[in-house]
Parts: structure tokens; C-alpha cells; sequence
């Protein structure tokens, strides 16, 4: 690279932690192109070279969190059987909320997906796709029970909400609690799985 894409780069990975540090220190409603700038020490005219709005930054960050997440969750070995596999997958969920509460509140705080976006995550590489997958995986198992009322989306979407609302929490309003979440995070999913289960 040329200096100048080098300092381009550098710039541009610069505003996105500036944006990380600010949602982490003070919520996603304190990011602002004025409290970048400052915290960078740069003009705000200067960052529209590099992101065309708020907005735009915002997406990046999401979609980095995205990748994160998948990160996360994909270290779960896919050889465990379903009920070990769906606990432990819904725990890394946590803890990528937990150790980056930061890009998990901009992700389901200050974005809405279109339809044509969440249709995107069921086919690509995504956390919602390994969910969806595994759930697949154990209803063709017989691990899983799949009622005829309900589709696997139906099914996924409930063991999204479940971890999903133990993530908040543990991030949001109990995050200063000496609580031994651990243990409770984990009964309550192995506890959720022996449900679909029977």
C-alpha cells in the first residue's frame, strides 16, 4: 500500500474504535460525527472522506460485532450431541455479549434488519445460520422434538429469545451483580433443551 492508503487505513480503523470506545463508555446514543471528531482530534467536515454518515459507521461496527459473534459461536464443536451442542452455543452467545457489551448493544439496540437482511443471515455464514442449523441437525436426530404447528424458524426464534434476554440482562440492568450467572445461564438452557427435548 502506498502511504496514503496506509494512512487511510489508519484513519478509518482509528474513527471505528473511537465509535467502539464512546458506545462502550456512554451508549450508542452518545455517538456522534462531533464526538468522534473530538475524541480522534480531527475536523468532523474531515470524517465524511471516510464514512458518509453516523449511520454508516454504526453498520460497519454492527457488522464487525456480526462477524464477532459468529466467531464466538463457531468454536462449539459440531461433533457434541445436539442438547450439549445448543447449551454451548447459547453460553458463547452470552459471553461474546458479556466481554463485548459494546458492539452487542449496537447490534440489537440501534439497528432494525429488513427482511431481505435476516433472509440474508439464514443462508450466509452467521450466528442465526449455526442456530438454525443446529436445531435442524437435532430435530432430524429425533434429539429435538419439532411439534407440526411450528416451523424451525419458529423454534429457532425461541431459543434466540431465551439466550438472547439472559445476554441482556447480564449486560444491562444486572451487570454490577455478584451473581454466579454462570450457573444460572447454564441450568436454565440445559433446562430449556430437556423441554424440546419431551
Amino acid at each position: 500500500m502506498s502511504k496514503r492508503t496506509q494512512r487511510h487505513v489508519k484513519t478509518k480503523e482509528a474513527i471505528l474504535e473511537a465509535a467502539r470506545q464512546i458506545v462502550m463508555e456512554s451508549g450508542p446514543d452518545a455517538l456522534s460525527m462531533r464526538a468522534l471528531a473530538k475524541r480522534i482530534e480531527y475536523s468532523p467536515a474531515g470524517l465524511y472522506e471516510y464514512f458518509p454518515s453516523k449511520e454508516a459507521i454504526v453498520g460497519e461496527l454492527i457488522m464487525m460485532g456480526h462477524e464477532l459473534l459468529y466467531a464466538y459461536m463457531a468454536k462449539v464443536p459440531l461433533e457434541l450431541p445436539t442438547a450439549a451442542y445448543m447449551v454451548e452455543i447459547g453460553l458463547s452467545y452470552i459471553e461474546f455479549a458479556v466481554t463485548n457489551p459494546d458492539y452487542f448493544l449496537l447490534m440489537f439496540s440501534s439497528y432494525v434488519l429488513s427482511a431481505a437482511e435476516f433472509e440474508q443471515m439464514s443462508c450466509e455464514a452467521s450466528a442465526f445460520k449455526l442456530l438454525l442449523d443446529g436445531i435442524q441437525r437435532g430435530v432430524a436426530q429425533g434429539a429435538l422434538k419439532q411439534p407440526p404447528h411450528l416451523s424451525l424458524f419458529d423454534i429457532a426464534y425461541g431459543h434466540w429469545g431465551i439466550v438472547h434476554g439472559l445476554a441482556m440482562l447480564r449486560v444491562t440492568h444486572m451487570r454490577e451483580l455478584t451473581f454466579n450467572f454462570a450457573a444460572a445461564d447454564r441450568a436454565t438452557l440445559e433446562a430449556f433443551q430437556q423441554g424440546w427435548a419431551t
